[in-house]
């Protein structure tokens, strides 16, 4: 394998990589990608390792974006035909970034979330939102338990008067079957540790045992868990997340 040949390789996947930009998920992108170089190398052993060689290999691949036209929607590329030749780059044509003045700027933008790009059986993509907005209503529309467990942890966080409803939360979250057992461990036994943890280092006085849970769990105790239960919010919400992208996926 010699370096200019491996050059040729690695810029040939580039532009490949380029044209798939925004036409198919990043996970996508990767994994056709690796096919790919698995495809250029399985000829290179065959044929031969030289730069001459390689270049033919790479033109036999045909042009990178005649090569993903091809692949994502089946079409032969016809070169006579001027109206399938972009006029320039494809990633040309994409809108700048929201930091750069493009669309969905402000604070609705941060709750979106990026655009993400999903490639169909048929071959065409569509964009869609995967940011927190969206999952959220996602998660509410495909496993509404799991959505309202999280919103009373949510509650049980930033309203510790309200954190008595915190038991309503644990308990769908046990009868959960988006959340595997070491999550569902994880979401009861961390609010439940910090709460004991709290009562414990309460540093007031009470004669009896009674006396001091009464009076340490409203000072130190629930705020401890009010605080665990956001921190479980964070771990639990994406898993479900993912789940509901799927659900909405499958329902497509």
């Amino acid at each position: 394998m010699t370096q200019r040949s491996e050059q040729l390789v690695l810029d040939y996947l580039s532009e490949v990589g380029l044209a798939l930009y925004g036409r198919v998920s990043a996970k996508e992108r990767t994994a056709y990608l690796t096919a790919l170089r698995a495809r250029i190398d399985e000829r290179r052993d065959a044929a031969g390792d030289d730069v001459d060689t390689v270049r033919r290999i790479l033109r036999g691949f045909g042009a990178p974006e005649h090569l993903v036209r091809e692949e994502l929607t089946g079409e032969a590329f016809d070169l006579e035909d001027d109206e399938m030749i972009p006029a320039k780059p494809r990633h040309a044509d994409r809108p700048p970034p929201p930091w750069r003045g493009g669309p969905s700027q402000g604070f609705m933008s941060l709750l979106e979330g990026p655009a993400q790009t999903e490639l169909r059986m048929d071959g065409r993509t569509r964009h869609r939102r995967s940011g927190t907005m969206r999952n959220g209503l996602l998660l509410v529309r495909h496993h509404t338990p799991e959505a309202i467990a999280l919103g009373v942890f949510v509650l049980a966080g930033v309203w510790w008067d309200a954190a008595f409803v915190w038991v309503l939360g644990a308990a769908l979250l046990l009868l959960s079957h988006v959340w595997g057992a070491r999550d569902k461990w994880i979401g009861v036994g961390l609010p439940l540790l910090a709460c004991v943890v709290g009562v414990a280092l309460w540093d007031g006085d009470a004669k009896f045992i009674d006396l001091y849970i009464q009076q340490a769990l409203p000072s130190t105790g629930v705020p401890a868990l009010g605080i665990a239960s956001l921190v479980c919010v964070l771990y639990l919400f994406p898993k479900a997340a993912r789940s509901a992208r799927a659900a909405d996926r499958s329902g497509d």
